[in-house]
């Protein structure tokens, strides 16, 4: 049985407990890992290679202790039907797990990735709002995703009805959109969105789910989803929402996350326009330009306009970064995430925006499990 497989078995017997792999695999960093090519560790396994239930119990909620793990036959044809559909299996004990993500405490265990695994690593901005949202919001949406994503931003969001898709479809008319899922890799949801998410991958982005296959969409998944979507972000920018919505969740995440918080304000008699307004009294960015965002990223904006020149053409040598302390922090050999919050007592997310700032003018380079000096 292949790596692929093994992991896949091991996403299955989480089923909807999926967001409780990650705390298990970090509980096992440690451990020595199997050497059939999944990664992962061998406490963790039985004598086949397989997920212990056993092992598993202690990790899953009572509903799925006394579960049967899924039948062979079954486990490989969604392993064959999933890699048929180019999808990719990433885990947390993987080098190239996207570091942003693998910060956090709740990180996911298992990501499914469909498309240009890579933007799991480009800078990202998140966009998010409401699903019944206004034609201005809309329009606010597309505009700032494609201005945005013109300037060298992934645009990450949640695939759903309203802002969701208004900022895709923005970013796919400049440049890439991330969408992460709230169900399996074969439920895409709402179903009227397969067609976006085809573009999406199609046009070089990326669909991103923890859920196994067969999963639908469940209420609870998509506070769980927000996470995800605040997690590999730099920033998350809430377009409309109302008081009570998923959207000022994703941006309490995101403020938890240590990411910037932007909102955009709108009409007094809007009523999706007070989830915004309570953001702003509470701290969050003024959202009025694109020169708002731009500030924020100043250095991030200038190296990536200068690797994507206007006319097309390519640029044989990269700037220099304007001079970083974080430099002096980078000791020889491997620097983890971890390892340099502590030493400079920045925010996970400002490391991650000062190391891709350092990455595009080639001062420093990403190595397993963290970056070295070149």
């Amino acid at each position: 049985m292949d790596g692929f497989t093994r992991r896949l078995a091991l996403s299955l017997a989480f089923d909807t407990a999926a967001p409780r792999l990650g705390p298990l695999l970090n509980a096992h960093r440690d451990d020595p890992v199997s050497d059939a090519g999944d990664g992962l560790p061998v406490s963790l396994l039985d004598d086949a290679g397989l997920p212990d239930p056993q092992r598993l119990n202690p990790w899953l909620p009572p509903a799925l202790r006394q579960r049967r793990p899924v039948a062979t036959a079954r486990l490989h044809g969604w392993a064959d039907q999933l890699r048929a559909d180019g999808w990719q299996l990433l885990a947390l004990t993987d080098a190239h797990y996207p570091a942003l993500l693998a910060a956090l405490p709740d990180a996911p265990g298992l990501l499914f990735v469909r498309g240009d695994s890579a933007l799991l690593h480009a800078p990202q901005l998140a966009m998010v709002g409401a699903r019944n949202a206004s034609p201005e919001g809309l329009g606010h949406a597309h505009r700032f995703a494609a201005a945005l994503a013109e300037k060298g931003f992934v645009i990450s969001s949640g695939l759903a009805l309203g802002i969701d898709a208004a900022a895709h479809e923005g970013a796919l008319s400049r440049g890439h959109t991330l969408a992460v899922m709230g169900g399996g890799p074969d439920r895409i949801y709402p179903p009227r969105h397969a067609a976006l998410a085809a573009r999406i991958v199609e046009q070089g982005g990326a669909l991103v789910t923890e859920y196994p296959p067969g999963m639908a969409p469940r209420k609870e998944h998509f506070p769980l989803r927000n996470r995800i979507i605040s997690g590999l972000s730099l920033g998350v920018i809430v377009v409309e929402a109302a008081l009570r919505s998923g959207s000022l969740i994703t941006a309490r995440l995101a403020a938890e996350q240590g990411r910037a918080v932007f909102a955009i304000p709108g009409a007094l008699n809007n009523p999706l326009s007070r989830g915004c307004h309570r953001l702003l009294r509470d701290g969050a960015h003024w959202l009025e330009s694109l020169d708002d965002v731009l500030a924020h990223f100043s250095d991030f904006t200038a190296l990536a306009g200068s690797l994507n020149p206007q006319d097309g053409g390519a640029q044989t040598s990269l700037p220099l970064a304007p001079a970083s302390g974080l430099l002096a922090h980078l000791h020889s050999g491997v620097n983890t995430l971890d390892d340099l919050a502590r030493r400079t007592g920045q925010s996970v997310a400002e490391l991650a925006a000062e190391l891709a700032r350092l990455e595009f003018s080639g001062q420093v380079r990403r190595v397993p499990g963290g970056y070295a000096r070149c």
